[in-house]
């Protein structure tokens, strides 16, 4: 994988997991990537749900020989090619338990589909596909037996049972007061109740924004994107330490549709030469072929609207800003093209309100624009760039286009909404 670990899998493209890691070179989900930079050598962590181990492994690399990853996978199979994995990567850190967590200690039947990301335990006497028997445990048994205290991070990927999980490990969440991830997708349906269930043991919702690799609160009653596969969840004491080293924001001043901004964001932002467009858009490869033009019409009301919600998206940029400040701007950045591009969907527009949506976790809202751009290409055979804009992917960024900016206009949104269609070319749209 990208991060150096050897992950050792089934020969075989037909499946998930070496499909994605032949393609990828990692994992899809952003959640991984958030990890590897967020948490700390020695740290303590929990994987239930283990699967391959492309957390399990990673996250070892991380936490190092003064760490320790205790990870679960009830699959005979899947377990022992993980173990493989871990003797591959010398990781003494790494205690794997072949068995599932649920409710109560006993046995069950796993329902083995072909793919060992979909194995679920089986709660009724018909199961729809062969079985294996796996031992049960529950978190607080094994917590007790093992001493854990401090643990600092916890994975749930238990397809479906997460809930018993949580039933089981009432004395868990309590004494401890680690940073949680859980799957809230399951299949085509998005599972919210979960939430609720972490609020009751003193847990409040977070999800990633990808582009700033920060925690923001999730709120359930709002419109969940229909990509979102996990969420995070943590006490008001973890979310602290996590606010104080840029991790996560806790109190998110009031966001409004207009893009308005906020107060934490003064207007004299747009007065900041750091963040004028010319500064860091007119050097990349792209705009520097179209900086001279873009001087000749950037006047008028409209063209300021673009300058402000540019220079927002730079604020979001500058890693010398506190969190806070960093998602709200992206966020006003975010609103603004969207009423932008509502108003007048111009190539340039649909082209920066795709990218920030993206970074956002919007990422529907960036398929759509992006499918918008390529069909408004097509039918009028021409791409307009006579404005300021962002480049569709950050790929582009820094892709010289010679003088076929059309080109590059065009591919650049054809292979970012093919990079936003699905999680992987495996996938024949959202399901994952």
């Amino acid at each position: 994988m990208v991060d150096g670990i050897k992950v050792v899998v089934p020969d075989s493209l037909d499946l998930i997991t070496p499909y994605v890691l032949r393609e990828q070179l990692d994992w899809f989900e952003d959640e991984i990537r958030f990890l590897r930079r967020m948490l700390q050598p020695g740290q303590q962590i929990v994987d239930i749900g283990a699967n391959y181990g492309v957390y399990t492994l990673s996250i070892a690399k991380v936490v190092g020989s003064s760490g320790h990853v205790w990870s679960f996978e009830p699959a005979a199979t899947t377990a022992a090619l993980l173990n493989q994995s871990i003797a591959a990567n010398n990781f003494d850190q790494v205690t794997l338990e072949q068995c599932a967590l649920s409710e109560k200690e006993g046995t069950a039947q796993l329902s083995m589909s072909t793919h060992a990301e979909l194995n679920a335990l089986v709660h009724d006497n018909r199961p729809a596909q062969s079985t294996e028997t796996v031992r049960l445990i529950t978190l607080d048994g094994y917590a007790a037996k093992s001493g854990w205290h401090d643990i600092d991070f916890i994975k749930i990927d238990a397809e479906g049972e997460e809930i018993n999980i949580l039933k089981s490990g009432g004395e868990f969440f309590a004494t401890n007061s680690p940073l949680v991830q859980y799957e809230i997708k399951a299949g085509k349906d998005i599972q919210l109740d979960l939430v609720w269930a972490f609020a009751e043991l003193g847990y409040d919702a977070y999800r990633l924004v990808p582009g700033l690799d920060v925690l923001v609160p999730f709120h359930a009653d709002e419109p969940v994107d229909p990509f979102q596969l996990n969420l995070f969840a943590c006490k008001q004491d973890r979310a602290a330490e996590l606010a104080s080293d840029g991790w996560l924001i806790s109190d998110v001043p009031e966001l409004k549709s207009s893009g308005e901004l906020p107060r934490d964001i003064s207007p004299d932002v747009f007065a900041e030469h750091a963040f004028d467009w010319r500064i860091k858009l007119a050097t990349l490869p792209y705009g520097k072929k179209l900086a001279s033009l873009w001087e000749r019409t950037v006047i008028g009301e409209e063209a300021g609207a673009v300058e402000q919600a540019l220079a927002l998206y730079a604020l979001s940029r500058d890693a010398s800003r506190s969190a806070t400040e960093r998602f709200c701007a992206l966020d006003c950045s975010f609103r603004r093209f969207r009423r932008l591009a509502e108003a007048s969907p111009t190539h340039p527009r649909l082209a920066s309100l795709a990218r920030i949506a993206r970074e956002h976790g919007a990422r529907v809202i960036a398929l759509d624009t992006l499918l918008e751009l390529c069909t408004s290409i097509e039918q009028n055979h021409r791409v307009d760039l006579d404005e300021p804009f962002l480049a569709p992917g950050e790929r582009f960024d820094t892709l010289d286009p010679g003088e076929a900016l059309g080109d590059w206009m065009m591919v650049g949104a054809a292979e970012e909404s093919e990079r936003a269609r699905a999680f992987s070319t495996f996938y024949p749209g959202l399901t994952a």
